[in-house]
């Protein structure tokens, strides 16, 4: 069953069509991926269903619930939760304190606590940093910040916009390690990302975008498979 679909969505920046009819489904549970080359439309997409921006025409239903009428803040407290590109972690706080910022629609401290715990535990590196100043961590460091930041919300589904952007081979795998065990502790996500052979790979189904519309879906192995898609993406 989809929990989120994305209906036929037209999104303008001024006069500028960037999304021309966008749908897609992403089923509860599963890992889907959306690649595509530079302007694709591919953070364009997220952000409309984050509620950064807002489609003239189309419908984003999250948990059958239509999303048109509610803000960022509000779609974020319904558990559609984004990582987005370029981390945009709060630099000037420590780990800890952006942490507790993630946490920012939970009331219960002891949950709060244990959260914060769990994403220790998936991030160890990051207990060793709680106290350092978030934007003196190296990229692969603020990465993890910016993930174990939107998990402390306790997200039903993780929007995450190019997670290996910048990032070194190593700490890549690192990232898609995580979003494997992220998946598997239950958190639907949805991915964006520019590295297709790595997101195809562990994408339950993955949909291909070009200039603002969805041109090729399938389940990610079928995608890796297919010609077109290892001409455009793969080399």
């Amino acid at each position: 069953m989809a929990l989120l679909e994305i209906d036929d969505i037209h999104v303008f920046y001024d006069k500028i069509e960037a999304l021309k009819g966008v749908s897609m489904s992403v089923e509860e549970g599963r890992i889907v991926t959306l690649v595509g080359g530079n302007g694709a439309g591919k953070s364009t997409t997220l952000r409309a269903v984050s509620g950064l921006l807002h489609p003239r025409q189309g419908a984003i239903r999250y948990a059958g619930e239509t999303l048109g009428q509610y803000g960022a803040h509000e779609i974020a407290a319904m558990g559609l939760v984004q990582v987005p590109e370029g981390r945009r972690i709060f630099g000037r706080l420590t780990v800890n304190e952006n942490l507790e910022m993630g946490a920012f629609t939970q009331k219960n401290r002891q949950q709060i606590a244990e959260d914060r715990e769990r994403m220790l535990t998936l991030f160890p590196r990051l207990r060793e940093r709680l106290r350092q100043v978030a934007g003196t961590l190296s990229g692969g460091e603020q990465q993890m910040v910016a993930t174990a930041r939107a998990m402390m919300a306790r997200p039903r589904a993780l929007l995450m916009d190019e997670p290996s952007m910048g990032l070194s081979p190593m700490m890549v795998e690192q990232v898609f390690e995580t979003i494997r065990t992220i998946n598997a502790q239950g958190v639907t996500v949805l991915l964006v990302e520019q590295n297709a052979l790595l997101a195809l790979s562990i994408a339950d189904t993955g949909y291909v975008m070009e200039s603002g519309r969805i041109v090729l879906s399938g389940s990610g192995p079928e995608l890796l498979d297919d010609e077109r898609v290892r001409r455009a993406y793969l080399g």
